[in-house]
């Protein structure tokens, strides 16, 4: 079997896990961080067209060889930690359309202040929350840090009617340290859509997307609601089962 065929299989396996009787299947974000761009053209030739990437460098580097092999139509979401001075770079990169690691409110404030340098039409950034509360993790520590977050974007709304930046939902990922590793990772899950509905709810807000799930504990995420997975050595490495 050809890597041509092994992805294409991946793919086809990963998507019928994600299918659901009643409703919409959330969205799979493959992620493509410790693949080469060829492996992005494979899975673009089967038809995906959502990756995503935790290093700047590497988003950039991996757009700017699809340029040049013609490959158009991919909607990259960036998962990774941003650094302030690559801001800009980052927001140069064509077919930007999520950032699902926005992870301080002054973070968020860095990006407005250059929206200016973003090449697309939209931007959707979600808000990534610590649930497991480990302090190697970035992320917002609770719900008075999240509504700061709101605030701030509902200022920005009164200034702007159509902002280019706009929220679309919470992130979070699993206890990395753990002895119960799916007991925690449910847990993490339930937290962040308590914090979804409660912000909907005191901020009068249109439902917010959840980003939760990964290669070890996606089958988790799904039931406990999410829109979006992000996925990447389930479908890209051999030695994964």
């Amino acid at each position: 079997m050809n890597r041509d065929e092994f992805l294409a299989i991946r793919l086809k396996h990963t998507l019928k896990k994600l299918e659901r009787p009643k409703s919409s299947a959330p969205g799979l974000v493959v992620v493509s961080k410790y693949s080469p761009v060829e492996d992005v053209v494979l899975l673009h030739g089967a038809g995906h067209r959502h990756f995503g990437e935790n290093r700047i460098d590497s988003l950039i580097q991996k757009q700017e060889a699809l340029e040049q092999q013609e490959v158009e139509g991919v909607i990259w979401h960036f998962i990774g930690n941003i650094q302030s001075n690559k801001i800009n770079r980052l927001l140069k990169t064509k077919g930007l359309s999520y950032i699902h690691s926005i992870d301080s409110l002054k973070l968020l404030e860095q990006l407005f202040d250059r929206a200016g340098a973003f090449v697309g039409n939209q931007l959707g950034l979600f808000l990534q929350l610590n649930t497991s509360e480990e302090q190697e993790k970035a992320g917002f520590a609770g719900y008075d840090e999240l509504a700061a977050a709101v605030n701030f974007f509902e200022s920005q709304g009164e200034k702007n009617k159509k902002p280019i930046f706009y929220l679309a939902g919470l992130m979070t990922m699993g206890k990395i340290r753990t002895e119960n590793f799916e007991l925690d990772a449910r847990n993490s899950f339930k937290k962040l859509m308590q914090f979804k509905k409660k912000l909907e709810r005191d901020f009068d807000l249109s439902p917010l997307k959840l980003s939760m799930g990964m290669s070890r504990d996606f089958p988790i995420a799904l039931e406990e609601g999410t829109d979006w997975v992000r996925i990447g050595n389930a479908i890209f490495s051999e030695d994964h089962k």
